[in-house]
């Protein structure tokens, strides 16, 4: 079986707490789990950030990403990809009993090829986040990883600040992260379709015209009573990190994709 080997390679690195994971899996098993598939730049960390605010849909913050995983396992170890799958699921619950995360399709596809027991995942809820304006995606995207300025709710340097405010257009580094974007979307959508599983389907604009109503058909669709749930009046610090230059790009975007692909449709002559 093909794994990936930055996964499984934490996994055989980490050092197991026999205490911590005792205390893990002496945790009850959620009434209800669910993953959010997301892609970057598509309102998961605002979404997730509400649903944290209601304390009904447990904690669903990244867990699966290589990168956040030895970390993680500080506080909720498990001895192979599975356990620990089954294990944060279980810490990261609500009273309630309801648990989530949240998982691009890299990330999901890395950390599945390391399981060698994937049973569990076919208790998970799905909900499919996506973002219906890919262009805008992209140029968010692009200026998020050009400049490190990612949300609102931490304070960045001087520095970064200034490289935001400079940043200039770049045809060929947004569309390459849009092809990103595209690949994860494909990604996901044949995951979905080899497994039969309908998720939620909620986008971005979705959320952004409506966040309680969002947040009521992921309690619907997840077992939790709308009524129970009620958003403060702030539900979350994260803001738009966006100016008029996202939306002057992503029409250059398309038009310059759209001059791409009719350039290649060209015969040679």
């Amino acid at each position: 079986m093909s794994t990936n080997p930055t996964i499984a390679s934490i996994f055989a690195a980490a050092a197991v707490d026999p205490d911590r994971l005792a205390a893990a899996e002496s945790l009850p098993e959620p009434r209800s789990r669910y993953l959010i598939a997301m892609t970057p730049r598509s309102g998961s960390s605002w979404l997730c950030a509400a649903l944290k605010a209601t304390r009904r849909f447990g904690r669903p913050d990244e867990a699966l990403n290589a990168a956040d995983i030895p970390n993680v396992l500080k506080w909720v170890p498990g001895a192979t990809p599975e356990a620990y799958l089954r294990n944060v699921t279980r810490a990261w619950s609500s009273r309630n009993r309801v648990s989530g995360l949240k998982v691009s399709w890299f990330q999901f596809r890395d950390f599945e090829a390391a399981m060698q027991d994937r049973s569990y995942l076919a208790g998970f809820r799905w909900i499919y986040l996506t973002r219906r304006d890919l262009a805008a995606q992209a140029v968010s995207l692009y200026k998020a990883v050009e400049t490190s300025v990612w949300h609102t709710n931490v304070s960045h340097a001087d520095a970064a600040l200034r490289k935001l405010e400079a940043l200039e257009y770049r045809y060929e580094a947004i569309a390459e992260w849009y092809r990103h974007i595209v690949e994860q979307e494909r990604g996901w959508q044949a995951y979905f379709f080899r497994r039969r599983i309908f998720p939620l389907c909620l986008s971005y604009e979705d959320v952004e015209y409506d966040l309680p109503g969002a947040v009521k058909r992921i309690a619907t669709f997840v077992g939790v009573k709308p009524d129970n749930v009620s958003l403060p009046a702030e539900p979350t610090v994260f803001r738009k990190v966006s100016d008029e230059r996202n939306g002057e790009w992503a029409r250059r975007l398309l038009l310059d994709l759209q001059r791409d692909a009719d350039s290649r449709r060209q015969p040679a002559r």
